[in-house]
Order: structure tokens, then sequence, then C-alpha cells
């Protein structure tokens, strides 16, 4: 009986010392987060405890992995919220072989920051009037030239006739030169041009007419004879055409005789006079 007794105190006595450390070893693993919310991109830490069956606690965010952690009785890491998961609550879920833990991480609405720039003071530059000066225009004044012309009937003594007097020179663009300002029939006359493109081909014309041709030199000057095909009296232009225009002007003067004039009126006179004979000598 008494060893019944003790055998059945023993037993006791060693359930009880058990008991405890069976309860110890079945508390489960534990987690959490601070903070437990905040916006995609921030960071937090992960805290555990009660994780001993491993080497590695890998910790997962919504089933991607987010962080990982030595075990032990207590421990701490931490990790970022993705930047692109957009607000809500997801899962943390910590994993030790056997051993699981869960948590949950709030993302909430990134605060937008609205910055208001300072007003703008513009400057109104003052306005500045110009008044262009006033311009006098003078009008040169009128010349008028009158040429009397005087005819004695000559048998023997030729006059000669020209144009109405000129009494200003003749004016060019400074580009062609002509070696007489104003000839008369029979007389020679040449031009004499610079500015032309190098070795162009130079024609001379006046009135629509060709009146002469040269070929410009490396340095775009020429001089050629000037032959006119018609004659006729006053002012005429001549235009040199050499990949740029030339002009110079030539006055003509036309010669003629009053002998064929006086022959005529002294055959006509003698008819007359011989018919006032004829009639008279004849009644």
């Amino acid at each position: 009986m008494r060893l019944l007794v003790r055998t059945v105190t023993a037993l006791a006595l060693s359930v009880g010392i058990a008991a405890p450390s069976t309860a110890l070893a079945a508390t489960a693993p534990f987690v959490s987060v601070t903070p437990t919310s905040g916006p995609a991109g921030s960071q937090f830490t992960i805290n555990w405890s009660g994780f001993t069956s491993c080497r590695v606690i890998t910790f997962t965010w919504a089933g991607t992995p987010l962080a990982s952690g030595k075990p032990g009785t207590t421990g701490s890491v931490v990790a970022t919220a993705p930047a692109d998961a957009k607000p809500g609550t997801y899962a943390i879920n910590a994993t030790c072989a056997k051993e699981t833990g869960l948590t949950r991480f709030t993302v909430t609405v990134t605060p937008t920051t609205t910055t208001t720039p300072p007003p703008t003071t513009g400057t109104t530059p003052p306005v500045v009037t110009t008044t262009p000066p006033a311009v006098t225009t003078t009008t040169p004044p009128v010349v008028t030239t009158t040429t009397s012309a005087t005819t004695t009937p000559s048998a023997t003594t030729p006059t000669t006739s020209t144009a109405e007097s000129v009494t200003d020179e003749p004016k060019t663009d400074g580009g062609l030169t002509l070696n007489h300002t104003s000839i008369q029939p029979g007389d020679p006359l040449s031009a004499s041009g610079t500015g032309c493109e190098p070795g162009h081909d130079v024609t001379l014309t006046s009135d629509g007419q060709l009146v002469g041709t040269a070929k410009a030199d490396s340095g775009g000057a020429f001089t050629a004879p000037v032959e006119f095909t018609t004659i006729e009296a006053g002012r005429h232009t001549i235009t040199a055409s050499c990949g740029v225009q030339l002009t110079g002007v030539v006055d003509q003067a036309v010669t003629s005789s009053s002998g064929d004039y006086s022959s005529t009126l002294i055959v006509l006179v003698f008819f007359v006079l011989g018919g006032i004979v004829f009639v008279r000598f004849a009644y």
C-alpha cells in the first residue's frame, strides 16, 4: 500500500514539473509592425518573438518577398512598403520552417502638397514715342532752253544744223564710261566698264539694237567699240549687260548741207522768171 502511494506521488510530481515546459513550448510565434500604417514607399519595423525552429525568418508582402530576419526569442527588422502599393490593408506573413506568423500594414493615401507661387509683379516699361523729323522736299527750278535758228539761203556756204543745245553733261551710273559725250556720224566711240562678273560676255545695246560686244577680264573690266546702225539726233542710252547692268549716255549730232536747198530754190526762181518773160513777149 505504501509503495502504491509513493508511486502515485512520484508520477504526480513528474506531471506537475513537465506541464509548464510543455505549455512554454506550445506558445505560438508573434509578429507585429510599427507603425501599422503609412503611405506607399514608407518604412516600418517588423517585430517578432517565439520563432526557434529555423535559421531564417522570411517575411512576405501579399505573397511577395519583403524582408528576412534571424530567429530567436525576439527580434526586429526594418522594411519598406512597395512604392506602387495602392491604398489599403496588406497581409505580412512570417515563415520559419513550420512556424508561421501574421500581421497587417495599411497603406494610406499620399498627401498632396500644393505650393502656390508668390504673385509676380510685372513692371510695364514706359512707352517711348519717337517723332521722325520733318522732311522738306525742295523742287528744283525748271530750266527752259530756247533755241533760235536762222536760215540764210546760200548756194556755196554749207551750214551745220545740230540738235537742240544741251547744257548738262551726260551722266552714267559710274560703271560704264564712254570716251566721248557727243559724236557726229563717222566719229569713233568706245565704252569701258568695271564691276562685271569676271570672264562674262558683255553685250552693248542702245534703243534695243546691238551696238557692241566684248568679254570681261578676270577683274571684271572691259573695253569695246560702239557702232550705231542708225543715226538719230539726240541723246542715246547705252546699256552693258555682263552679269550686271551698266549704263552710259551719248549725244548724237547730225550734219546737213543747205546747198541742195539753195540750188533748188535758184532753179525754181529761174523758171518763174523765164515764164513771166515768155508770157509778156507772147502777148
